[in-house]
């Protein structure tokens, strides 16, 4: 097998293992490697679509606790935040993208990091809402990592890890679909990953198998570790796209 599809089917059981151990993740950890090994806009768009599938089977598990008003409120903000998202990196050289993707999740990650430190609480108003589902949707169309913005959103208001955890899994959704629809409108078939039905079946196998570790390690491992572990891949990933990018760029 082609090692590019083992490396691809790899990131994609990883994302999903962290998805289900603390709630989000998934693009965060297997984006950047995604967008490095398959074209740029394509390799958003397979994130985004691992994002929803690994979120619907999440969100059966924690439907209960769902908080769906602000679903609603994060999904609007969400979805006029892809529209410039995905036209931005639709328009933009390759190496730019890289570098754009890279930059945006180092940044995005410190910020989260430096909120949960710093971060003064804040009422969570509707218009407040509303704003980190613009830059979580932002984020998710040009980067297919929507998680940071909202996490800071979460902290910030002081929300409950098992109910914010729960409602992102329906917004991540909605958001996912609305970031595809975004790069199809703007680039065609062209943002639609070309891979062979065999791989795509690979591809949906990892997600469920991903899953299932995931639940069995949320058992045995302190969520507060599989955090950690999640943001240092994550660092690792947005790190590595910057680089490749930068190298592109010096390449030309």
């Amino acid at each position: 097998m082609d090692p590019v599809v083992v490396l691809i089917v790899l990131f994609v059981f990883v994302g999903a293992l962290m998805q289900r151990t603390t709630g989000m993740g998934f693009a965060l950890v297997a984006g950047p490697f995604l967008v490095v090994l398959l074209e740029p806009v394509p390799g958003v768009v397979l994130v985004n679509f691992c994002g929803v599938v690994s979120s619907s089977i999440v969100m059966a598990r924690t439907f209960r606790e769902i908080r769906w008003p602000r679903v609603w409120v994060l999904a609007v903000g969400a979805l006029l935040g892809t529209v410039p998202g995905a036209l931005l990196t639709t328009v933009m050289p390759g190496w730019a993208v890289h570098v754009f993707i890279g930059l945006l999740i180092v940044a995005a990650l410190s910020a989260s990091l430096l909120g949960s430190r710093y971060a003064p609480p804040i009422e969570p108003t509707t218009a407040r809402t509303a704003t980190a589902g613009f830059f979580s949707g932002f984020m998710s169309g040009s980067a297919g990592v929507g998680g940071p913005a909202v996490s800071v959103y979460a902290i910030m208001t002081r929300w409950d890890q098992r109910s914010f955890a729960a409602t992102l899994q329906p917004y991540f959704i909605i958001a996912g679909i609305g970031a595809i629809a975004a790069k199809i409108l703007f680039d065609g078939a062209h943002a639609v990953p070309q891979l062979e039905i065999g791989i795509w079946a690979a591809i949906i196998a990892a997600l469920v198998l991903g899953q299932v570790a995931g639940e069995f390690l949320s058992r045995v491992m302190p969520v507060h570790i599989a955090r950690i572990i999640m943001i240092a891949l994550a660092f690792g990933g947005g790190i590595l796209t910057l680089v490749i990018g930068l190298t592109e760029l010096a390449g030309r």
